[in-house]
């Protein structure tokens, strides 16, 4: 009985080991500064995100469903002579002699997201900072840091602990566990990540690392028959390393690889391969390869300089087949005060 409980618990906390430090989505360029918060403020607007994933279908109305909120913008742009400038050609000029400290970027970020699986449920907001200093020309180094507060509920009564022999219910009032989870069922963690990227136009490369901080505000911990479980305090990954590059084409299409590797406490690598398609950047497609033995379809839009939307439905090669039928994700983008008219880059 025991058994039982544990390897439910230890199932979603390794299925949530993702999600208490990161985003579960198969479109991960979308939310790159949840992953790293050196991103935060990358864009030169106001760039509010709004996800959704359906996961697990074949689990109906037990199926994991998550829900993303981020909202990035600079608190403080570069010089810029050009804007507004008479002559373009002198502000260029006069912009090449502006002091590298008048081009520092400073980028805020907020996040909020909700998740839910059966029995477990978990809340939590977080805020990003990033200070981005020019290298050369169009290139910049960039670092962030986050922080992030959550909360995880467990519903005992939402546990299901299968039959005995005889085809009955098995009754696990009886279980040390069962009885330590009723004694405390609700979790809060501290969690604080920071980061680097280096990026232009045309590339990225960025590298965060995770457990600065990770500590529990409200932690339980049990102990029976040599079954330890920590919940509220669980780390699985401790970085993320993101590259990507853009191919122009032609004049219309650009290709755009990335990969997305998180780092785990084995000093093991997850690894996300992916591949977009341009199209004069308005609709895009691509492929989303995770090394967990799962693949995903994506299409996207951006309808005009301010709004855009994206979809993707992932399925697994995996034996967790039999019974997913696959995963939805569905976002969609806001940019605020696009005066410049600028769509998403390579991330």
């Amino acid at each position: 009985m025991r058994r039982i409980l544990f390897v439910g618990l230890f199932i979603s906390q390794t299925f949530y080991g993702i999600a208490q430090i990161l985003p579960n989505s198969s479109q991960n360029f979308q939310f790159a500064p949840l992953y790293n918060p050196a991103f935060t403020g990358i864009e030169g607007y106001k760039d509010l995100k709004l996800g959704y994933r359906y996961q697990w279908t074949g689990l109906g109305s037990d199926a994991p469903k998550f829900i993303n909120a981020s909202y990035n913008f600079r608190i403080k742009e570069p010089l810029d002579l050009t804007l507004n400038a008479i002559r373009t050609s002198m502000a260029k000029a006069q912009n090449n002699e502006i002091p590298k400290i008048k081009k520092v970027i400073h980028g805020l970020g907020v996040n909020v997201f909700s998740e839910q699986e059966k029995a477990i449920k978990r809340v939590g907001a977080g805020v990003n900072y990033s200070f981005h200093y020019p290298l050369m020309k169009q290139i910049r180094l960039a670092v962030g840091v986050n922080a992030a507060v959550y909360n995880i509920k467990i519903d005992p009564d939402e546990l299901y602990f299968g039959k005995d022999d005889a085809g009955n219910p098995i009754n696990p009032n009886d279980d040390p566990v069962y009885r330590e989870l009723l004694a405390g069922s609700s979790y809060a963690n501290l969690n604080m990540k920071a980061g680097f990227l280096v990026y232009a136009p045309r590339f990225y490369f960025g590298f965060s690392y995770l457990p600065i901080v990770n500590e529990a505000i409200v932690d339980v911990t049990t102990d029976a028959d040599d079954i330890q479980t920590t919940i509220g305090k669980a780390q699985y990954y401790k970085g993320v390393i993101q590259a990507g590059y853009s191919f122009p084409v032609n004049p219309t299409m650009d290709v755009k690889p990335s990969i997305l590797a998180l780092w785990g406490m084995d000093n093991k690598f997850v690894i996300d391969y992916n591949v977009k398609v341009y199209i004069q950047e308005k609709i895009w497609f691509g492929l989303t390869y995770r090394d967990v033995k799962s693949i995903a379809g994506i299409v996207g839009f951006n309808l005009n300089e301010r709004l855009g939307a994206s979809y993707s439905y992932e399925i697994s090669g995996s034996k967790l087949q039999t019974f997913s039928d696959g995963s939805h994700d569905l976002v969609l983008s806001v940019r605020l005060n696009n005066f410049k008219r600028q769509r998403q880059q390579t991330w």
